[in-house]
């Protein structure tokens, strides 16, 4: 197989410079291409991460995703507690709305430390959908380059500050660093 020749885990953190690493567990078009990830090969992706001492953060971009991930974790292969990213708004993925995020947090596994965020146009309404079902946020560049409609954020500063601001309106406190390292257990 291809990628067991190319993911090593040098790259996944070996020498301390990588806490966390995404594993994506969906099998789904992505742009013309078609991402296939099957249970085996998320398994042994999953292993090589755990053997280069890396926390997987799992992304979810629809519901098969997350029975995968309940799947593994009932199996051994990932351990407890998870760490969930919920992606929403990728085409073909996930549909960005209220009733999918709520469907998502219901389904959660118990103890799971989670985020939920929505690409482009979808960021904040989900970052405040994510903050107020109990999740944390997640925003950058990665997911959407507009601070406002027609407007480029300068960078992910702005972004985090904006969002900063959102979760302080609702009532939220924002970790520091180092909170958030004990959050996820780093």
């Amino acid at each position: 197989m291809y990628w067991r020749s190319r993911y090593r885990p040098r790259y996944c953190g070996q020498g301390g410079r990588t806490r966390r690493g995404t594993l994506d567990l969906n099998t789904m078009f992505s742009g013309t291409a078609v991402v296939i990830n099957t249970p085996r090969n998320v398994t042994e992706m999953a292993r090589r991460i755990y053997a280069a001492g890396v926390l997987p953060e799992l992304e979810l971009f629809d519901g098969g995703d997350l029975q995968l991930a309940k799947a593994l974790q009932a199996d051994g292969v990932l351990r407890n507690p998870l760490l969930i990213q919920i992606v929403l708004g990728v085409r073909y993925g996930a549909i960005p709305n209220p009733q999918t995020l709520v469907y998502f947090a219901s389904q959660l596994p118990p103890d799971c430390i989670w985020a939920a965020f929505g690409i482009g146009r979808h960021e904040v309404p989900l970052l405040a959908q994510a903050f107020l079902l109990g999740g944390h946020v997640r925003v950058g560049l990665e997911d959407n380059v507009y601070i406002r409609k027609g407007v480029l954020a300068r960078d992910n500063a702005e972004l985090v500050e904006k969002a900063g601001t959102i979760i302080e309106n609702l009532g939220g406190a924002l970790a520091t660093p180092a909170e958030a390292r004990t959050i996820l257990g780093l």
